[in-house]
């Protein structure tokens, strides 16, 4: 088995993987109802989006099965408009060519389609059809058809009964490796998602103090000063400076067992004159001021710290006048080390 990843791009196409091998298996066990529901449960399939190369093959594939599918159940039209999504995606894929040369015959009324029954189903397929595509059923496994010629009307067609057993064994087995895999994918996302709140709440447990507010999210604990840390320009206050060095203490006893990383993001208020947004060099220089008492009595060094400056206009409280002086400031935000929280 390949080694299994957290990915969340390579498991969703696990999953689309997982559910084309399994409308397969009740195509070959000559299901199409449950064949055609598990495809349709897919929703649309009009490209592979961001899950790349293997992504494209296996929806070039399950939209490859459902035209076959809509071929042997009569559906022409839904067949033909599946094998159109195949050839925008891969305009050399051969059964979609084939697929729909041999529907535009029996659309022009040079083919039809007959009904062929099947271990006690009635399936309405299109014989020519299949004679076309390799001279098999659009589905192998489930019915087989011989076809006398390209254009001799079937004549001589077939139904012979194929078990495939071999194949169904080989697809049951797949799938269930992929389902293997899946499991094991969801439950690693369901350990670290956990871990990391047994993080959080640890952080904010310890960083609680008098004239901080603990504001806990689901991927980082942020701490925002309820009084102004800066009466003015890049100054630090009495207060704010003994509560940066208290929390530099601590985040330093926290980083010993429980590996966290700080940004210092700088707060600054727009004044006349000024820009309105973007950030400022007040609001930088703020944040390299609290850095250095963060870490003046811990073994935090300047290094450690993501200096960030905020935008005027995202202060850690409304931007009204009655405000500015506590949004003249610094937030901190602590995060686990490790992997983001899958969204």
């Amino acid at each position: 088995m390949s080694e299994v990843t957290d990915n969340p791009v390579d498991a969703r196409a696990l999953h689309l993987q997982l559910a084309v091998n399994r409308a397969h298996s009740a195509a070959r066990a000559g299901d199409l109802e449950l064949a055609a529901r598990l495809l349709d449960e897919l929703g649309e399939l009009d490209g592979p989006g961001e899950l790349g190369e293997a992504g494209r093959a296996t929806v070039v594939a399950a939209l490859n099965l459902r035209a076959k599918v809509h071929a042997q159940r009569g559906e022409l039209p839904e067949a033909d408009a599946c094998w159109s999504r195949v050839e925008a995606l891969a305009p050399d894929d051969p059964d979609a060519a084939a697929g729909r040369r041999t529907l535009a015959k029996i659309t022009a009324g040079r083919r039809h389609a007959r009904p062929v029954v099947h271990t006690g189903r009635v399936a309405v397929i299109a014989g020519a059809l299949a004679a076309t595509v390799a001279g098999v059923a659009l589905i192998g496994g489930a019915v087989k058809l011989i076809s006398g010629g390209d254009d001799g009307g079937g004549s001589g067609s077939v139904a012979e009964a194929d078990t495939g057993s071999e194949r169904l064994r080989e697809e049951s087995r797949r799938a269930d490796e992929l389902k293997a895999r899946l499991a094991a994918i969801e439950g690693d996302r369901t350990a670290d998602a956990e871990q990391r709140d047994s993080v959080l709440d640890e952080v904010a447990k310890q960083l609680a103090m008098p004239g901080v507010e603990i504001r806990r999210h689901a991927g980082d604990v942020q701490l925002v000063f309820r009084t102004g840390v800066f009466p003015y320009d890049s100054v630090i206050g009495p207060e704010g400076a003994e509560a940066l060095t208290e929390i530099g203490r601590r985040l330093a006893d926290l980083s010993a067992e429980t590996p966290v990383e700080t940004t210092v993001v700088g707060h600054s208020v727009a004044v006349p004159g000024g820009a309105p947004s973007g950030g400022s060099v007040v609001a930088l220089n703020r944040a390299r001021v609290a850095a250095q008492y963060l870490s003046q009595d811990s073994d935090l060094r300047l290094t450690d710290f993501r200096l960030v400056s905020a935008d005027q206009r995202r202060g850690p409280f409304p931007a009204t006048a009655a405000n500015a002086p506590r949004n003249r400031t610094v937030t901190l935000l602590i995060t686990p080390k490790g992997p983001p929280p899958t969204p």
